[in-house]
């Protein structure tokens, strides 16, 4: 190969590296931002039984997650006779009126449906619901609180969690309502000092 054919390879690949460096330079200097959040999914189907105060053989049966646009709920008792329907708001949640009590399925017509619990089991998943709803909750608080201050300059910023919030339409018990409001001061930390981090040493 002689001198000239070397020159002539040669250049356009300089010019290439020398692009690739204003490139990499250009991405290098691109500030980072938070990652995009999801939206959020529709809560997946599910129903309550909670026996009538002052009448333990009636009950009514309360859920979530079902679809206003498929008509009616239908209330199945899989222990006994008794049965019933109950109207979904737009919200997708349903609140029946009186019904025997017992155990239920509540289904939609080509819809959603589900076996709705009781007792124990259902204090268990009311209070479940509450605790990943907090934790959720002050993880967004306060990576956005930390964010807010670590961009004002105040780098030495604590984090104070904001009070705790109820969930609506369900009734947790004051165990449930304990854990909801550790797992939220938890997360809203954890994601507050993540966001101080972030911002004050980028």
């Amino acid at each position: 190969m002689n001198r000239r054919t070397r020159i002539t390879l040669f250049t356009p690949l300089m010019a290439c590296s020398l692009a690739l460096g204003v490139a990499a330079t250009g991405w290098a200097a691109t500030p980072k931002t938070a990652p995009a959040a999801a939206p959020a999914a529709p809560p997946a189907a599910a129903c309550f039984v909670e026996l009538k105060a002052g009448d333990a053989t009636k009950a009514i049966v309360s859920g979530e997650g079902f679809d206003k646009a498929k008509g009616k709920v239908f209330l199945d008792q899989t222990d006994g006779a008794g049965g019933g329907t109950a109207t979904v708001g737009d919200d997708g949640k349903f609140t029946s009126g009186d019904v025997p009590a017992g155990k239920y399925k509540a289904f939609q017509n080509s819809g959603a449906s589900a076996n709705c619990l009781g007792g124990q089991e259902a204090q268990d998943a009311i209070n479940q619901k509450l605790i990943t709803k907090e934790r959720q909750r002050g993880a967004t608080e306060g990576f956005t609180d930390g964010k807010t201050l670590a961009q004002a300059g105040n780098c030495d910023a604590e984090p104070k969690p904001p009070a705790n919030q109820n969930l609506q339409g369900l009734v947790p018990d004051a165990a449930g309502k304990k854990e909801a409001k550790e797992a939220h001061d938890q997360a809203y930390n954890s994601a507050f000092s993540a966001a101080i981090k972030r911002y004050c040493t980028d």
